[in-house]
């Protein structure tokens, strides 16, 4: 069974912009009574997601079988307030396109458009054509509408050159995101204008706007749903997990669906891969029988979800 992860994240805390790490720190420190300070929280953040040469991640893929994967990376620039020391979007690219040389193209990316930065279609003409960037990341909670007029060329660039966009639908984020602007209906307005664009719903609307995310995709042919970060809902509770992934089999078809972990590995964040094992033997595990119901996939669906649907439309067999 060939394994691609579809969806996965190599960061460095200096890479997470100041304000958004501040953010950060704010939403953990509601997550504990009584409050601890902020100023003990911040240093903390993102250290044990560190990975900045992929060095763990490579490890992980050769022990777990995983024949390479695609980051999409994320433009977090304009989603707070900027602070000294602060990536441009540039620099930021320029790591990925580093990691995509370093790892022997086993790394691909999706490279972040915030289109509210000036230069943005002419990054987007740039980077377009570069090799190991495969699409483009769009996260419209960092504080943007996708149906403003001001933005509609980027879909519309997207149809016409057939540019992938893999676009965040998790409701997972807060401070400082603007999260309604990345629910699945919200895009519906541009799919509608850009039937033929290729839309990938990150996280599949998990999880609050899951069931909207496979309703809004069976409608356009060229949608498809990567089930990055539903791990969380297999491990909670796997027969759940089982009813949700036959809905969305059902509707969508084995061929539109991506798998993908969202895990950011770091010292101490999945450092020996396990993580990543256990999800990909879950999803294996569709193409089995459980619980007296019978088998959710065929072996050929399950290796369209595996790796397949991903090489297709992130043109990744080129290099793995």
């Amino acid at each position: 069974m060939k394994v691609i992860d579809g969806h996965l994240h190599v960061m460095d805390r200096e890479w997470i912009p100041g304000g958004v790490r501040t953010a950060w720190a704010r939403q953990a420190l509601g997550r504990r009574h009584p409050e601890r300070r902020i100023e003990d929280v911040e240093p903390n953040v993102m250290v044990k997601q560190s990975d900045p040469t992929a060095r763990l991640t490579v490890a992980a893929f050769d022990k777990c079988g995983v024949a390479g994967g695609m980051i999409p990376s994320v433009d977090w620039t304009l989603a707070a307030p900027k602070q000294p020391g602060d990536l441009t979007v540039d620099e930021m690219l320029w790591h990925y396109d580093r990691l995509f040389k370093e790892t022997n193209k086993r790394l691909a990316y999706c490279a972040g458009i915030d289109p509210r930065h000036p230069d943005s279609r002419e990054r987007a003409e740039r980077t377009v054509g570069i090799e190991g960037c495969v699409g483009f990341k769009l996260y419209p909670a960092a504080g943007w509408s996708i149906d403003d007029p001001a933005f509609s060329w980027l879909p519309q660039f997207c149809e016409e050159r057939r540019v992938p966009m893999v676009i965040h639908t998790a409701a997972l984020g807060g401070d400082p995101l603007v999260t309604p602007n990345s629910r699945p209906a919200a895009l519906v307005g541009q799919m509608a204008k850009h039937p033929n664009a290729t839309w990938i719903f990150a996280h599949a609307g998990f999880e609050a706007w899951w069931m909207e995310a496979v309703d809004l995709a069976s409608g356009w042919r060229s949608a498809y749903v990567d089930i990055s970060l539903w791990q969380i809902c297999a491990d909670r509770d796997m027969e759940e997990f089982r009813s949700r992934m036959r809905v969305m089999v059902q509707r969508l078809g084995a061929h539109r669906i991506i798998f993908g972990s969202d895990i950011i590995r770091g010292p101490g964040e999945d450092e020996d891969g396990s993580r990543l094992k256990r999800w990909i033997d879950q999803v294996c595990s569709l193409s089995e029988a459980a619980g007296g119901k019978a088998p959710i996939v065929n072996s050929d669906e399950l290796q369209l979800m595996m790796a397949g649907n991903a090489e297709r439309v992130f043109g990744l067999d080129r290099w793995f």
